[in-house]
């Protein structure tokens, strides 16, 4: 396992970045991932810059025998023979020992793949041109490519020497040069070489720590992290890396004290923040994470991680206003880097039974969550009323595994069910259940059709069948107990005591999911303590305002006497899902409007 700190590039790394054909921001990536793979060194990256002295230019006369070879040259170039041209320059550079010929060779040698002869032809360049930063630049990244990391150092040493002002600056930004196939000791044995004559500053430790952690010496590495604070106190780079590192070895809870701490000293450090607001989601404590999020916020209202961290942690809170607010902020100040989101917003739209707005966001999703986001779309399609759109985007989904085929098959019955044509998706699940016998996916949506369908002992012997496959699956538990509790009066005390059974191991599972409390709160009703029920279903409506949901509060509060609080409830539901059965049968059989 590597651990590469975040750092922005600066002057001298992102050059080095370039003639080893690296962008400077694919080396950026989360920690602690490596740095980013390099790709053959760029054959003209920073050299544009590089000038010549006259008096460095050797005194050769141009022979035609050398007007030739030039010529040779460039048309090999030109017709597409890049070894020749490489092999013809790289011989006139060693002809001539014209830096300019030794330049051009370089370039030439890269773009072709020859790394060898670039190697060559850049140490003639270097002979000729020793104060040379471009040759030095190339030739440093030609070595590291080649994992030469012992000759590096007189290169990075003269480097340094050129430009005294990017000595710390690079040692901070040192690991940025290594990718996944360099020697991890070799880049340890070269950084304490370079470091050791800056044992007070605080960016060589920094160096030294990076490449510790990358040999596995972590203890080591933060021991270098604590000479780095002690000659920068409250140095946020340090700070960062320490918590990165404490990793494995330390309890979530310990790294969240240990950066509030550090954040107490510098409160106007964003990325201490970000790291702590992290931290806090990785250790389920949402609500922190969120608090954290709002403070960037107030300090920063177009923080884009600030946006979509927050965002995503509402979401997973199930506050859909914030989570809505925030991430459509988010794509609107960065559309192209924030495909992703679209997919969490087309989920909020779907939720809020906005459902064209769910098939737009659906549509422009990209990237990873691509895939997921065209299956959505086929249930949002059927919504909508378009069901020739649907059955057309679930053709285009690959089912290259029998998981993905069983997959199609519970997508298919979906268009079924919300067409209304109970019969035809319950029929889909059985055929696919001949296809693949005992699957559990499939039973388990064949006992939803059934019970649509009005065969609730089918329904409920399916949903058995599902738990005898899946004992500790909560969505199952909830199903049949709420099934049992739904389809039982109060002098079933049997049924409604298994259904408590099943409801009490859901909700132990998860405790703040809005439908199993709506399954207690309608198992609260049926034992007729209405007092219960009503708080119950209302804590689960406020987690999510769905018309099912709201159609069982409505119905408790219409027993209790509050008809008025019932309508407004019930009127809410009807103007979300018109199509609601549920809602449809209760209003007929309360005598609502």
């Amino acid at each position: 396992m590597t651990h590469s700190p975040v750092i922005r590039p600066t002057r001298l790394l992102l050059a080095l970045l370039l003639a080893f054909g690296l962008s400077a921001c694919a080396s950026m990536g989360s920690a602690p991932a490596p740095g980013a793979t390099a790709s053959e060194p760029a054959a003209d990256a920073g050299l544009d810059d590089d000038v010549i002295p006259d008096d460095r230019l050797p005194s050769q006369p141009l022979t035609d025998e050398l007007l030739l070879r030039f010529l040779v040259g460039d048309i090999a170039l030109q017709r597409d023979r890049p070894q020749l041209a490489a092999q013809t320059w790289h011989d006139l550079a060693q002809k001539t020992r014209d830096p300019r010929v030794a330049r051009r060779a370089t370039e030439i040698a890269i773009g072709s793949g020859q790394l060898s002869m670039a190697r060559d032809d850049a140490q003639r360049w270097i002979d000729a041109v020793p104060e040379s930063i471009a040759a030095r630049q190339v030739m440093l990244s030609l070595l590291i490519r080649a994992n030469r990391l012992d000759e590096a150092k007189p290169h990075i040493q003269a480097l340094l020497a050129a430009q005294p002002q990017e000595i710390a600056p690079f040692f901070l930004q040192m690991h940025m040069l290594w990718d996944k196939n360099t020697d991890r000791e070799a880049a340890l044995r070269l950084t304490e070489e370079l470091t050791t004559p800056y044992p007070q500053l605080a960016e060589a430790r920094f160096a030294r720590a990076v490449a510790l952690a990358n040999v596995g010496r972590i203890d080591d590495a933060l021991k270098e992290l604590g000479e780095a604070n002690r000659i920068k106190p409250d140095w946020e780079p340090a700070i960062l890396y320490r918590a990165q590192l404490m990793g494995k070895s330390s309890t979530p809870q310990a790294r969240i004290d240990y950066l509030k701490s550090a954040e107490g000293k510098l409160p106007k450090s964003m990325a201490l923040r970000s790291a702590l607001a992290r931290e806090y989601v990785e250790a389920g404590q949402l609500a922190g994470a969120l608090k954290v999020y709002d403070e960037m916020l107030a300090l920063q209202p177009n923080n884009l991680e600030a946006l979509t961290g927050s965002g995503l942690v509402a979401l997973q809170l199930h506050d859909l206003g914030t989570a809505e607010k925030r991430l459509s902020r988010a794509t609107e100040l960065a559309p192209q880097q924030t495909g992703n989101l679209r997919y969490y917003l087309g989920q909020i739209a779907e939720e809020r039974y906005r459902f064209a707005e769910a098939r737009d966001w659906y549509d422009g999703v990209d990237g990873e969550f691509k895939p997921s986001a065209d299956k959505r779309l086929v249930r949002v399609l059927a919504r909508l009323g378009d069901i020739d759109g649907a059955q057309a985007q679930l053709k285009a989904i690959p089912a290259p595994t029998d998981e993905a085929k069983v997959e199609k098959l519970q997508l298919e019955a979906t268009i079924w069910r919300e067409a209304g044509q109970y019969r035809r998706g319950y029929d889909v699940l059985s055929d696919g259940l001949k296809r693949f016998p005992g699957n559990a996916d499939l039973i388990y949506d064949r006992s939803l059709f059934a019970d649509l369908l009005g065969n609730y002992a089918e329904a409920e012997a399916e949903l058995r069948r599902y738990l005898a496959l899946e004992p500790d699956s909560a969505i199952g538990q909830n199903a049949l107990g709420y099934s049992l509790a739904n389809r039982s009066t109060p002098a079933d005390t049997a049924r409604l005591a298994e259904a408590q059974q099943l409801l009490d191991a859901a909700i132990a599972k998860e405790p703040d999911n809005p439908t199993v409390l709506d399954s207690l709160g309608w198992l609260r009703y049926r034992q007729g303590k209405l007092a219960e029920a009503r708080a119950l279903l209302e804590k689960a409506y406020a987690r999510m305002p769905d018309p099912e949901i709201g159609t069982h509060l409505g119905e408790v509060l219409w027993q209790q006497g509050d008809k008025s609080a019932a309508q407004a409830l019930f009127d809410t539901a009807a103007r979300l899902d018109p199509k609601s059965e549920i809602l449809r049968e209760t209003v007929q059989r309360l005598g609502a409007k």
